[in-house]
Formats: structure tokens, sequence, C-alpha cells
């Protein structure tokens, strides 16, 4: 009794103390959230995400333990909720009915998914839409708000004076941020978290993990308020005895930065995404990396994801207009030390080394774990616009050619890396030594002895892992 008593003393104390140094409620709230946000027990980041985009859980199940085999650790899977009907893409982050598995599979089709992808070893992480309501009717400046299953008018934020009426525009660059949380994006009526609100969507959320989802992505994120959302990864983290990962949709504008909603938890990462785009276009120079990023190891990194590509959207953001770009940005992303790379179903598809990137990111991953050097850093031994080189530690290598015509040099002196061995290139299959000679580091090996320095064709990446010295002979 008498230490409980003396704990409480210091409890309070601690508490006196960390209040004393803020001045209003604003700071203090903030500063509390931020403090015990951190203090949460986080499920194992990913090693890499493979997005599953308007995929049936049915169709998915059919390869899921194929992607643990290629390296992905986690599956994204798309809004599982009865959503506005209709074959668009877009109309399954517009929900209807929370309460129900429908539209991509069953909850017995989901539960199918899970099952088989935890089987191998394959986590899931599901999309939710908490932001807003479906538009049901097309229109967008007026909504029937009673027509959504247990929620009132009173659950929205609409015009007072006519209920159903949109209140209200988005301004993206007037200083502050009311708009973005008070405002429908465009007619999707907006949600209030009144509690009647946040009971339908955590109910949502103990659903999918009791189906077994390992974790979240929320959509829209930055379109709500930043307590709601730790409120919500709290709750997530109750309910899965911190095992889930959870990360938001937060996208840069001139109100919002991610950093903003960085200390709830991991958030997408534009800032990346729109400097590689600079850099990986036709006019851009790779001698500029490394990319701006969030600072934050967990943000989540991508070279194309659903809200940039113009194929599937008419306002797609900073679009490249040549994907195979995006590919080669792809290919950096999963090369880089730092962020969680999410990976879009058509990009793995569509070019082969990124595959290989997977497959490259769980080894050097692996071996970080093992206590092995893996730090990156882009080395400055090729003076070429279109030549990307970076070790990983002593562990590996990337080179990226985003050049049309194959780049050739006889002679590569590595003096100034950390790398040396036999390295293995791991969708080729050709091994590459490199060796001190006369007090300096060569590439003596590129495939045979028969010849130094690199080779590598246009718009292609390459990938080397650490080897034993007899793969090289």
């Amino acid at each position: 009794m008498g230490f409980k008593k003396y704990a409480s003393i210091a409890v309070a104390l601690m508490a006196i103390s960390f209040l004393s140094e803020f001045s209003d409620f604003a700071d203090i709230s903030k500063a509390w959230n931020n403090a015990t946000a951190s203090s949460v027990v986080k499920g194992e980041p990913p090693t890499a995400i493979y997005h599953a985009f308007n995929q049936n859980y049915a169709d998915i199940e059919n390869y899921a333990c194929g992607l643990a085999g290629k390296g992905y650790s986690h599956l994204q899977i798309s809004p599982a909720q009865r959503s506005n009907p209709g074959p668009e893409w877009w109309k399954r982050y517009q929900p209807y009915d929370l309460s129900v598995i429908e539209g991509l599979g069953s909850e017995d089709d989901l539960r199918q998914l899970i099952s088989t992808a935890h089987s191998c070893d394959l986590k899931i992480i599901a999309d939710v839409v908490f932001n807003h309501m479906a538009n049901l009717d097309g229109g967008e400046d007026f909504e029937d708000l009673s027509k959504y299953p247990n929620l009132t008018p009173e659950d929205f934020h609409t015009n007072l004076s006519n209920v159903g009426a949109r209140p209200c525009s988005i301004n993206y660059s007037d200083g502050n941020r009311d708009s973005e949380m008070n405002c429908w994006l465009g007619g999707l009526p907006d949600l209030k978290f009144t509690d009647n609100v946040k009971t339908i969507q955590k109910a949502h959320l103990r659903l999918l993990l009791d189906l077994g989802v390992d974790g979240f992505r929320f959509d829209a994120a930055k379109h709500m308020p930043t307590n709601v959302l730790n409120e919500y990864i709290n709750y997530i983290n109750q309910q899965s005895r911190g095992n889930a990962w959870n990360y938001l949709e937060v996208i840069n504008d001139d109100d919002t930065i991610g950093e903003d909603y960085s200390w709830v938890a991991a958030v997408s990462d534009f800032v990346l995404y729109n400097d590689m785009k600079e850099i990986f276009t036709q006019d851009g120079d790779l001698r500029s990396l490394p990319a701006a990023a969030l600072d934050d190891s967990r943000s989540i990194t991508f070279g194309n994801n659903h809200d940039t590509m113009r194929a599937l959207n008419v306002a797609a953001l900073n679009p490249y207009s040549d994907v195979t770009d995006s590919y080669l940005a792809t290919a950096y992303v999963l090369a880089r030390e730092s962020g969680t790379p999410l990976i879009f179903s058509a990009d793995h598809a569509g070019a082969p080394f990124i595959k290989t990137g997977v497959k490259f990111r769980q080894i050097i991953k692996q071996r970080e774990k093992a206590g092995a050097y893996t730090r990156e850093n882009i080395l400055r031994a090729i003076d070429d616009p279109t030549i990307l080189l970076m070790e990983r530690g002593t562990e590996g290598f990337f080179i990226g050619n985003k050049g049309i015509g194959t780049f050739d040099i006889p002679t590569l002196d590595l003096t100034l890396s950390t790398l040396e061995g036999c390295y293995v290139e791991l969708r080729n299959n050709f091994s590459v030594a490199i060796e001190q000679r006369d007090g300096k580091k060569y590439v003596t090996r590129w495939g045979t002895w028969e010849r130094g320095g690199i080779e590598i064709r246009g718009r292609d990446a390459l990938y080397f892992v650490r080897a034993s010295f007899d793969q090289c002979q």
C-alpha cells in the first residue's frame, strides 16, 4: 500500500511538471497527445507493402502466398465496407454502410484471404474511409442525409438552415485548416465525429480486426482531426495488443504538411514523391539525389499510387507523363534505407526489376537485423545525370539507368565505398567482384573475369547482394 501511495504522488508530480511547461489548454492537449502516442506499442513496420488495388478478395487469395515468396511482408486491400454501387474504383471510397462487408467479396471471402495470407506470413492492411459517406445522387450541392444506416443528419456537417446542403467548399491555401475539416470533398457528405459516428467506425475497425486484419490505412486523413485519429489508433493498438501497423493518407497542400499528422502514425510521403517526379523524368538529374523526404523512417514511400496515375484519375496529382519513369522511381524507393515502400499492383507487374527490388529489400532488412552494416550511401563514383549508384553498407548495392541507351564503362573506382568482395545480381544471377588493387578498390569482375567496370542497359535497374567469394570463381 505504501508503494502505491508514493507511486501515485510521483505520477501526480510528474503530471504537474508536464503541464506547467505549457501556457494554454491547446498546448497541453497537443503535448499530452504526443506523449501518449509515442508511448503506445506499434506493430513491426512492413518490409514492403503490395497494394492489391480494387481487386476481389478471392482473386487476391490465389496469389497472396506468391507475394510472400517475392519478399513482401504486407498486402493492402481496398475498402471493405458496403459502398456506393457501381464498377468505378472511386465508388469503393464512398461508404454507404460500415457494418457490412460487400463489394469486393463477402465477409467469408475476406476471412479466407486473411487466413491464407497468414499461413505464409503475409499480413493484411485494410483501407478504411471514415471522413465522409457516399454521394449517392451524383450531385455536389445536396444529399439526403437520412438514408445512411444508423446515421442521422446530426452526424454530418451541413447547412443548418437547409439540412442536407453542402455547407462550404474546401480552400487548400487560406492559411488555416478549418475548411479541410468542416467542408465536403466535392459532393461527399462530410462526417462530424459525434459519439454515434465514432461508435460506428470503431465497430468497423473491430469487425476487421476480428477477421484477422493486421493494420489499417486511413483514407483522406488530412480531413480528419488529429485527436480523433489518435483515438482510433489507440483503440486499434488496444484491441490488437500493439500488433497492428497503421498509416495515414496525408496529401500535402498549402495548409497541411505530413508532420501535422506524423505524430499520430506513419503518413504517406508526398514530399518524396514530388521530388522524385522532378528527378526521374527526362530532364531530371540523378546526381541531385537523395530526394527530399519527410523526416520519418516509417513514412509510406512510393513511385506511383492511385492518386498520381493519370490512367485512373482525370485530376491525378502531379502524374508522370511516362509511366516507366515512375517504375525507376519505385526502384529507387526499394533501394533506400528509409521509408516503407508501397508498391502499386500494376507497377509490380509492369517492370521486372521492381520484383527484384522487393527481394533485395527483404534480404538487406534481414541482414540488418542480424547486425550487418547496411547504411544507405549514394556513391559519386559515376558522374552522369542518368546513372544512380547506391551502396547499402557492405551488404549490397543498387544501380539504376534512366537513360535510353546502355551505359558501359570498363573501369570503376570504388575506393571511397564500403563495398568489397563478391556480389550477385538477383534478377540476372551474375557475379561482380570488388577488390583492392594498388591501394585502391575497383570492380575487377563484371559477369566474367574478362571485364571490369559496369554495364547496364537503358531504362533498367540492378540489385546486388553480398555473397561468398567462391561465387565469383
